[in-house]
């Protein structure tokens, strides 16, 4: 079936870049540790991979947007016996009361300013102890990396995100999330910890330097989303890590995979531009030689044509000619000059 289009906004999966898909696989490889047999709800499920991602390991999962186009699509691309596609918002979930364990909320809060009320509707379709998976962009470096976003309406700075979140659940763990590029290693058998390097030849330092100001660089190694799991019940018993690892090899192989197509059809298209160019300029010079030839034989036509009557005017035919039809001509002016006096 054909994709959706992109707006610039909805990830679709026709779209393969660096900081959007890998930014939304992670947090949806995060969501699938959360929802083994569970009941979950993807609210905003936009194009509805995730919503398919997560259904391999779910009981049940239920994927809500507000957009028909965007569920409508979903509804025939991921057909599963376990996951079903209803339109709704989040301030208006269509789901009964306490009805999911899991609720799973990427990218929303950014798209609208009814923050309580969402946070009250998913509270309501939440099952005693049930959590909460929530990200939003982080405001003070988002705006930087898309300043212009005419689809988010109102953004959140830590501060707020930690605020709305505690002021709902009694326990509230933060998260953020940065691109990176980098290597990873770790033990072979049950690894402990998690530990950032950066530097160069010269120096290096157990955390992630800000390169921004020195290199302008407004992209990596800054955290541009705020992540949470929410609950009333403990928390210490949800099997997240404290930190996770995303692969994006795939994602770049596949976006350069992307690139060098497009790069080939457009060597392809000026192949062809180059290919039309030559037979349009070998067809102009036939055109080109075809009238010099004729304006070649015209003119030669023309210096014949005159080399013929002066020949004509020489001859002794046309002087004697010339000379017998005198007595005519001045007859018929005489007519005429009679004919004007009667």
């Amino acid at each position: 079936m054909s994709e959706m289009p992109w707006t610039g906004e909805r990830l679709v999966t026709s779209i393969v870049n660096m900081h959007g898909s890998l930014e939304h696989l992670h947090r949806y490889a995060l969501a699938i540790q959360i929802s083994n047999d569970k009941v979950v709800l993807d609210i905003a499920s936009g194009e509805g991979y995730g919503s398919n991602l997560i259904k391999e390991v779910a009981a049940k999962v239920y994927g809500v947007d507000i957009s028909e186009e965007a569920v409508f699509h979903a509804q025939k691309k991921y057909n599963r016996e376990n996951l079903e596609f209803k339109i709704g918002s989040t301030s208006k979930i269509p789901l009964d009361d306490s009805s999911v364990e899991v609720v799973i909320s990427f990218e929303t809060l950014e798209h609208h300013d009814e923050h309580n009320e969402m946070m009250n509707e998913i509270k309501r379709v939440l099952k005693p102890g049930g959590i909460l998976l929530i990200s939003s962009p982080e405001k003070i470096n988002y705006s930087k990396r898309d300043p212009d976003n005419t689809f988010h309406i109102k953004e959140l700075e830590l501060e707020g995100f930690s605020t709305l979140l505690e002021s709902n659940f009694k326990n509230v763990k933060i998260y953020d999330q940065r691109l990176v590029y980098g290597s990873i290693i770790s033990s072979h058998h049950n690894a402990v910890g998690f530990s950032f390097f950066d530097g160069d030849y010269y120096s290096i330092v157990n955390t992630i330097k800000d390169v921004s100001e020195k290199y302008n660089d407004t992209l990596h190694n800054k955290p541009y989303f705020n992540l949470a799991l929410a609950s009333d019940a403990d928390l210490n018993f949800i099997a997240l890590p404290d930190t996770s690892f995303f692969n994006g090899v795939e994602i770049i192989n596949k976006e350069k995979e992307d690139l060098n197509i497009a790069l080939k059809n457009v060597h392809e298209s000026y192949s062809d531009l180059h290919r039309n160019y030559d037979e349009l300029n070998r067809r102009y010079q036939e055109v080109s030689n075809n009238y010099q030839v004729m304006n070649n034989s015209y003119q030669e036509f023309i210096k014949q044509s005159q080399i013929n009557f002066l020949k004509i005017k020489n001859s002794h035919s046309y002087r004697i000619g010339n000379i017998l039809v005198k007595p005519f001509s001045a007859f018929r002016s005489l007519l005429k000059t009679n004919a004007n006096f009667i």
